[in-house]
């Protein structure tokens, strides 16, 4: 009767692979090597895992770089603003306070540095316009436009700034900073 049991089960194999052999043949490799992988099957899953997390890694550098570069150009867009607004300030004080003389013209270039709390920290002239008094209303200026206004969030991260401008004294030119 023991015999008699698996006959039939070695019958059934042949009656079932006409029929499934193509299936069975491809789901008995993957069932082998699920319950016990051979090196290469590890070593392949070790390399499927190590060349998605290489992928991954490539596709969150791009983003990376792209976001580096929206800020930066952010914070260079920051900055022209508050060069701009610094220049208007600047300008609109010293048609004021500081008119140019009818007699003398020229231009001279300053060098301001500003910290991102607004406070001056430096004025000097930088290349003179040839008249003391030109030299001294814009350093004037500059100093009686501060404090200028806190750096915006644009700028965070950003301790100081640098502006270096020419200023133009002449007929027809009130006090003009470029």
């Amino acid at each position: 009767a023991a015999d008699a049991e698996p006959e039939p089960l070695v019958a059934a194999e042949p009656v079932s692979e006409p029929v499934s052999e193509p299936v069975s043949e491809p789901v008995s490799e993957p069932l082998s090597e699920t319950k016990a992988p051979s090196l290469s099957g590890r070593e392949l899953a070790a390399s499927a895992t190590a060349s998605l997390r290489e992928r991954d890694f490539a596709m969150s550098e791009q983003p990376a770089e792209l976001a580096d570069q929206e800020q930066q150009a952010a914070r260079e867009a920051a900055e022209a603003r508050y060069v701009d607004a610094w220049t208007r300030r600047v300008q609109d004080y010293g048609n004021r306070f500081y008119p140019a003389p009818p007699d003398l013209d020229g231009q001279l270039k300053v060098r301001v540095v500003i910290d991102h709390q607004g406070q001056l920290l430096q004025a000097e002239v930088v290349q003179s316009s040839g008249h003391p008094e030109l030299d001294q209303a814009a350093l004037d200026t500059i100093r009686g436009a501060a404090p200028y206004r806190p750096f915006d969030r644009g700028m965070a991260g950003l301790d100081r700034l640098s502006i270096s401008r020419i200023w133009r004294f002449g007929t027809g030119n009130d006090f003009g900073v470029r």
